[in-house]
């Protein structure tokens, strides 16, 4: 393009403004504000794809070549998936540094990450990018991303109350999208068919570990076998239960007939056993 000048002015030469590849949030992803509530999986970062193409059909310098935002990301994307494999079915990755794209020669070029050993692979992490062109080692770049990790957990498909028995269609599995991975949720079916539910469990909200447990065999009030065994001889009574009870949990029954209270162990449904 040609010069521009005015009068008394040195001519300056207008230069075109490279157009470059840029990275939008797409906010209408929003994660989940409380661990456990249900949330749309969506890819959280996308390329303006006519600005790639755009920047791609401008003119680069002879011999050079240039590394977008989005392959950094994607990079780290697939070292974090193979970090959480077993824990994790999938990750998602907001790159924060670099925002702009890296020049580098001319050719084959190869992208290895690496990153300092951490027990919780989540959050804010700093990764290294160490760039090959031709198999000849060209530079580390560091980067910095937010990282999530998408699990399977169970949800409940209806309102589940207190004390209540869950069956196998009242379940099924959704993906979630953690930042921490210590937290205890269900995620498999299996755990929680058949189990009690502690408190309330609304629809579609990921099932905690510590929100169900075994189904009680006998209830408060109950009136139940008490037998005791020795050897061959085996002696049967009625008793009151004063407590809600498992198989296999200690609880005190009420002798109907002696008016004492016993320490007896849930066998069975409505049947305690005392020991002589």
């Amino acid at each position: 393009m040609g010069a521009v000048s005015e009068p008394g002015v040195t001519p300056v030469k207008r230069v075109g403004l490279i157009c470059v590849a840029t990275i939008g949030l797409i906010t209408s992803a929003a994660l989940p504000a409380t661990a456990g509530e249900r949330a749309p999986i969506r890819p959280l970062f996308r390329v303006h794809e006519a600005l790639v193409q755009s920047a791609h059909s401008l003119p680069q310098a002879r011999g050079k070549r240039l590394i977008y935002p989005e392959q950094i990301r994607g990079v780290i994307h697939d070292y974090v998936k193979r970090e959480l494999a077993g824990r994790a079915v999938d990750c998602q990755v907001a790159l924060g540094d670099p925002q702009q794209p890296i020049t580098v020669p001319s050719g084959t070029v190869d992208l290895q990450v690496s990153a300092a050993r951490s027990e919780e692979p989540l959050g804010r992490r700093v990764f290294q990018i160490h760039l090959a062109v031709n198999g000849r080692f060209i530079k580390t770049v560091e980067a910095t991303a937010d990282v999530a990790a998408i699990v399977e957990v169970v949800v409940p498909v209806r309102s589940i109350k207190v004390d209540e028995e869950i069956a196998v269609d009242d379940v099924t599995t959704e993906r979630l999208v953690l930042f921490d991975l210590k937290q205890p949720f269900v995620t498999t079916p299996a755990d929680v068919i058949g189990k009690a539910a502690i408190r309330p469990l609304p629809p579609q909200n990921a099932i905690r570990l510590t929100s169900v447990r075994r189904p009680f065999a006998v209830h408060k009030g109950d009136r139940v076998t008490i037998e005791a065994r020795q050897g061959g001889l085996s002696i049967q009574t009625v008793g009151v239960t004063k407590s809600h009870g498992e198989l296999g949990q200690t609880i005190t029954v009420s002798n109907v007939d002696s008016g004492k209270d016993l320490r007896a162990t849930v066998v069975a449904p409505g049947v305690v056993r005392v020991s002589f």
